[in-house]
């Protein structure tokens, strides 16, 4: 018979017991979680005919002789158990690591402490993918390691507000789109054509005023959105200055173009995935992006940032305290914040690696010396006239007319 102790020693408390003793568990620690004593322990494991497992201690002075632990299973079948513990700071330290993924879909990122980073490119397809940073902090230089290292494994299209990814045309071979040359209905057949034969395109917006911009995206959004499903295949969508599209406020611009553009991206961040669509949205600054559009994506990237508003916004985001949250001030350029089922499950500074392609301003000249020319030659040479003057003909001087009311 078992003592009686002030907790019952039931048939829950055995199970326990008996789940413990198969991990290995000595008589004492058994004891303590299941609110009994030693001997009542000690009495059940004499009953169902279980053998002692000994402390690491009582295992040296008995020379090594611990048994290795049994557990029973349903079909009354002995599994042997590996009785060695993983420390809580090692557990800890494995679930907070970033994905290891393999074969096509490790994308790799860049480095944390020396170690490589990867993103898993199927996890985020099916999850998105948000970048935040101030002008300055790589944010466009990270998008463009993504795009580099994931080119030729998954189509893309690139939303390219500055013409800064018309180069993947020579380099991998994007069929690259000047949008200005074209009108919204052929922008949308062009979309269209390119999920049907799973192209990678550059549509560049460069020359276009933001409203012209907006109507471009809106159509071809539309029409890589409106494909039919015999169509729908895995396609990455990146957009980068996403606020210029989705804009949390009203900018000026023309009502019915503002919500047309909004309308898209918010279609290709919400309803978008069943489609194979998966959108990877760049921004300067989150609160100037619309909250419909940046709550869809559960991988986030943060770099360099400021403005309180934008770092209490990233904060909610990320599930980071405000204490934790100010670290984004002091990170350097080329550095982010990582989080989310395709990065990480905590958060992790990563180190962005190196790219091959340029934007359209070559590489980054920092500060080059001035031109060593006297003032009065700076003087001539940014006054001269591009033709010279015909001195027979006076020059004639219009007066100002004003406006009478």
């Amino acid at each position: 018979m078992l003592r009686q102790t002030a907790t019952p020693f039931n048939d829950a408390a055995k199970m326990l017991a008996q789940a413990l003793h198969g991990a290995g568990q000595t008589d004492r620690e058994i004891a303590d979680a299941c609110s009994t004593s030693v001997n009542n322990i000690s009495w059940w494991r004499k009953e169902a005919n279980l053998p002692e497992n000994l402390s690491a201690a009582a295992q040296e002075r008995d020379g090594g002789s611990r048994p290795t632990p049994k557990h029973v299973t349903a079909d009354a079948k002995e599994v042997s158990i590996d009785p060695r513990l993983v420390a809580p700071a090692a557990a800890q330290a494995a679930f907070a690591a970033p994905v290891q993924p393999d074969g096509e879909n490790a994308i790799e990122l860049g480095t944390h402490m020396d170690a490589k980073v990867f993103v898993d490119l199927g996890e985020m397809l099916t999850t998105r993918l948000l970048i935040q940073g101030n002008s300055g902090s790589g944010k466009t230089h990270l998008l463009r390691r993504l795009l580099e290292e994931s080119a030729g494994i998954v189509q893309q299209v690139i939303v390219d507000p500055e013409g800064d990814f018309v180069s993947f045309g020579a380099e991998f071979g994007h069929t690259v789109i000047d949008a200005k040359d074209h009108t919204q209905e052929r922008l949308a057949k062009f979309a269209g054509r390119a999920r049907e034969l799973r192209g990678s395109v550059v549509l560049s917006l460069e020359g276009m005023e933001i409203e012209q911009q907006m109507d471009a995206v809106a159509a071809f959004l539309g029409g890589l959105f409106d494909a039919g499903p015999e169509h729908w295949h895995p396609a990455m969508i990146a957009v980068d200055e996403a606020h210029l599209f989705a804009p949390s406020m009203d900018n000026g611009e023309d009502k019915e173009t503002r919500k047309a553009s909004q309308q898209a991206m918010a279609n290709l961040m919400c309803r978008g995935r069943k489609r194979g669509l998966a959108g990877i949205i760049a921004t300067q600054r989150l609160a100037k992006l619309h909250k419909s559009v940046a709550a869809e994506a559960s991988n986030f990237l943060l770099g360099r940032t400021f403005l309180d508003i934008d770092i209490n916004r990233a904060a909610d985001l990320l599930g980071m305290s405000r204490a934790d949250s100010e670290q984004v001030r002091n990170l350097v350029r080329g550095e982010f914040l990582g989080l989310g089922p395709a990065i990480a499950r905590r958060t992790v500074k990563v180190k962005v690696g190196p790219v091959t392609t340029q934007g359209k301003a070559g590489v980054e000249k920092g500060i080059t010396p001035l031109p060593s020319m006297r003032p009065e030659e700076m003087q001539a040479a940014l006054l001269a006239d591009d033709e010279p003057e015909d001195a027979d003909q006076p020059t004639v001087v219009v007066p100002f007319a004003r406006k009478t009311a």
